[in-house]
């Protein structure tokens, strides 16, 4: 479906911002600092918009509904094709390919023992800690730990992931790292995830990213869906921003509110207008929100219920529509 073509691209926002302080209506007559000076006011200004300010009349750290997709993520179960063979700590697959997460995430299990990855040597063949481990044992599998990345644009999981309705009732809360970690402590025994956490990854340059943490650790693929808060990039030449035709005033004030005060050092016409538009649009944007929140779920057996009040610190029956858990 083509965009309204009462939306604003980036080009309409340029000419709009360069006009505002002073610069020829066409960008073509603008030399290069001119037109990097612009698209650094248009893109604080975009960030302004996707991050409102506190202002009169409207919360503190509003978030639009449009930074609120929905994906899904699939568990990565252990991995056993093929035949394998270990000579003096060096495990060869053959009519298999060891994973590129072997050595980033994984551990070997040969007949009931564990082994630390030191190096995934090829696509055939890992080495594992103990030059002394030499087996040729069909008994063996390659786990998964429980951390999987998630997107580059991930902020923020929002409520619960959930499974299929087709597969399983119940949906898989957020809690927190230490509460995985206790966990993981009293069982490690692989299984259907009932709990979720995230956390940052090491900043290696190119700027924090996240990973999902699950216990019990993951013993098959499950293809769980959940909304999360995501984070956009900067806008360009022939884009558009996202909010679309309803909110393109909102975001082009916002811009030159942003050009206004840098070049001024005040906040004046656009900045006025700017905050009239937002706490229009945040109130637009509050119709898209959930009035009805569904049935509650049916629960799960007995045991699942109580390692799951465990984990959150609840230890009390609670009772729905005749059943208690």
């Amino acid at each position: 479906m083509a965009e309204s073509e009462l939306s604003l691209e980036y080009d309409d926002i340029q000419i709009e911002v360069g006009r505002s302080i002073g610069y020829p209506a066409d960008p073509g007559d603008w030399d290069a600092d001119q037109v990097a000076e612009v698209d650094r006011h248009i893109q604080a200004g975009y960030r302004q918009f996707l991050y409102p300010p506190t202002i009169e009349g409207i919360e503190s750290g509003y978030e639009w509904s449009f930074l609120k997709p929905t994906t899904t993520i699939t568990t990565i179960a252990r991995y056993t094709t093929g035949d394998i063979a270990v000579v003096a700590g060096i495990c060869t697959l053959t009519g298999g390919t060891w994973p590129t997460w072997a050595k980033t995430h994984g551990s070997l299990w040969l007949d009931g023992t564990e082994y630390s990855i030191t190096t995934r040597d090829s696509g055939v063949q890992l080495t594992v800690v103990g030059d002394d481990v030499t087996v040729d044992e069909d008994d063996w599998y390659l786990a998964r730990s429980e951390n999987q990345d998630l997107p580059d644009d991930f902020g923020r999981i929002i409520g619960d992931l959930h499974f299929r309705a087709s597969e399983y009732s119940v949906s898989v809360p957020v809690i927190s790292e230490s509460q995985i970690r206790s966990l993981l402590q009293q069982s490690i025994e692989p299984s259907r995830p009932q709990y979720a956490a995230t956390r940052f990854k090491a900043d290696v340059g190119t700027g924090h990213r996240q990973e999902i943490l699950w216990w019990p650790v993951p013993d098959d693929e499950y293809e769980l869906t959940y909304r999360y808060e995501a984070f956009t990039g900067k806008i360009a030449s022939g884009e558009y921003p996202v909010g679309g035709m309803k909110h393109s005033e909102v975001i082009c004030e916002s811009c030159m509110a942003i050009a206004e005060q840098r070049s001024d050092d005040d906040k004046s016409l656009h900045w006025d207008a700017f905050t009239r538009l937002l706490a229009t649009a945040i109130a637009q944007d509050r119709k898209n929100g959930a009035r009805y929140f569904g049935p509650m779920s049916k629960g799960e057996d007995s045991g699942d219920n109580l390692a799951r009040r465990r984990a959150s610190g609840s230890y009390y029956p609670i009772t729905y529509d005749g059943v208690t858990w």
